[in-house]
């Protein structure tokens, strides 16, 4: 008993002080971003247009299985001012369903009136995303490229604006901030939008202020070829091929550009089984490019606070690992008769109240000020809406401990895309009608979130009822009941409308 309560003990510490380490690197990140919106650099504005003769730009949109969305894709691509002549789309097709039939009569109509467009079907899915956009360049020799996933809408001026960073011959990629078409329609996206938005401001915008490496986020983006040829192509030994060609890319001394200036409008994912898979492949794919990279930039010329910032940037993923075993260290510790219960639990309950400090002044920041909106709300609005995120995050933590497990001891799995239903608003309801990616089947993974909401609940009341060491604990059982409970709800409610 005395070996499981030291090794109980010191889990519990570790992953409490690693959780405070991670959201103390954040709270920096968001105190150099407040630091540049108070002294603009000269990169954050927008730079001259380009002077001489237009370069030849490449949009690539790579697709797979997305009926419901890829005519307002190709019909948004083909308004985008910039010389016919030096412009082409290539809409990169890998799907298996009806999405095939729409894009192909689409373009059809789009050839008549002279747009330059190629549905582009490779013989196979080797590689996915990856793979797709590898094989588009080989069918082009544009100098820019410009890529798109189905969801996102530039505006017109797209190409014009972002072309204009490039006049710098050091510029390999320039990054737009991202927009959300449905940020209101659900709480899953409302967090959704929380969360894309402190990474397009405090996390960007930090690492830019810092001369760090920033990433491609794999849309929105443009990136010069010769960067793409110089750092070895695109490779799809990660799920997250944006994040390792982006390191890959600055190691080799390309300059990537956070042009929050510019956003590109896109569409959240209103659906829980989209969420996991989104979360899924962006946390395995960060820890698969972690274990690939890390050394790599260790080893690199750079900087050595950029090789820091960098570790924490590939490395935030296993973040969900330490709060999962935070979690359960704090459910077991009250049984253990530990004799120094309560320093521990003194120890492991400030960690936690410090580390949400931190966090809610990194959300802070970033919806100050970043452009979302927040301006005029009160900081009880951010604050509730912080520690919302922070518990649905929590309750997530299983599924993407997984996800950090795999992609730390190399297990390869397949590209499993977001499904897009083409919803924009909270009026539009069109979920129920737009069930071809719905999934109608409870993930193994639920189960063990519900079991994990009862647990802590059941904590809760036994430190309540019979005044129990577990009433030590009562905020953080309450924190890791509320966000297993809403994560497991959401799945549930999500099947059960399928049906």
């Amino acid at each position: 008993m005395a070996v499981l309560q030291i090794i109980v003990g010191a889990v519990g510490l570790l992953s409490g002080a690693v959780i405070l380490v991670f959201a103390l690197a954040q709270a920096w990140l968001a105190f150099l971003y407040w630091g540049s919106k108070k002294r603009p650099r000269a990169i954050q504005a927008e730079p001259a247009p380009w002077t001489g003769e237009l370069p030849t730009v490449l949009l690539q949109l790579p697709i797979y299985n997305e009926q419901y969305v890829v005519e307002r894709l190709l019909r948004c691509m083909v308004e985008m001012e910039y010389p016919k002549d030096k412009l082409s789309i290539q809409l990169l097709d890998d799907s298996t369903d009806e999405t095939v039939d729409i894009a192909a009569k689409v373009i059809a109509e789009l050839k008549k009136k002279g747009i330059k467009i190629e549905h582009v079907r490779r013989p196979n899915r080797v590689g996915f995303k990856a793979g797709a956009l590898d094989y588009g360049l080989g069918l082009d020799n544009s100098e820019f490229i410009a890529i798109f996933d189905a969801d996102f809408l530039p505006r017109p001026d797209f190409v014009k604006k972002v072309v204009a960073y490039f006049a710098d011959p050091n510029v390999g990629m320039v990054q737009t901030r991202w927009e959300h078409l449905n940020a209101d329609y659900s709480i899953i996206t409302r967090m959704m939008a929380f969360a894309i938005d402190n990474h397009f401001s405090v996390e960007h915008g930090g690492r830019q202020a810092s001369d760090s490496f920033i990433n491609f986020n794999g849309t929105g983006g443009m990136w010069r070829r010769k960067t793409i040829d110089d750092a070895g192509g695109w490779k799809s030994d990660t799920l997250t091929e944006d994040l390792d060609l982006s390191f890959r890319s600055q190691i080799k001394g390309w300059k990537f550009i956070f042009a929050e200036n510019i956003t590109t409008p896109s569409e959240l994912p209103v659906q829980m089984s989209a969420v996991r898979n989104q979360q899924f492949r962006w946390t395995k794919g960060a820890a698969e490019t972690g274990r690939k990279t890390l050394s790599n930039l260790w080893n690199s010329d750079a900087r050595f606070l950029t090789k820091i910032v960098g570790s924490f940037h590939m490395l935030n993923s296993f973040i969900f690992l330490f709060l999962l075993c935070f979690g359960v260290s704090a459910a077991i510790l009250p049984f253990l008769g530990l004799t120094a219960f309560a320093p521990t639990a003194i120890a492991l309950n400030t960690m936690i109240t410090l580390t949400m400090v931190a966090t809610f002044f990194t959300y802070y920041v970033s919806q100050r000020s970043g452009d979302f909106g927040w301006k005029d709300k009160s900081p009880f609005s951010l604050l509730y809406t912080t520690i919302t995120f922070m518990a649905l995050a929590t309750g997530l933590c299983i599924h993407l401990t997984r996800a950090v497990l795999q992609g730390l001891f190399g297990k390869q799995t397949a590209f499993v895309r977001t499904p897009k239903l083409n919803i924009t608003s909270s009026e539009n309801t069109g979920i129920k009608e737009k069930k071809a990616y719905t999934s109608r089947r409870i993930p193994v993974v639920v189960f063990a979130e519900s079991a994990m909401a009862i647990i802590f609940a059941a904590l809760i009341v036994l430190g309540i009822t019979y005044d129990h060491e577990a009433m030590a604990f009562a905020g953080i059982y309450a924190f890791y009941a509320i966000g297993f409970s809403v994560v497991a709800l959401l799945s549930w409610r999500e099947v059960s409308h399928a049906a």
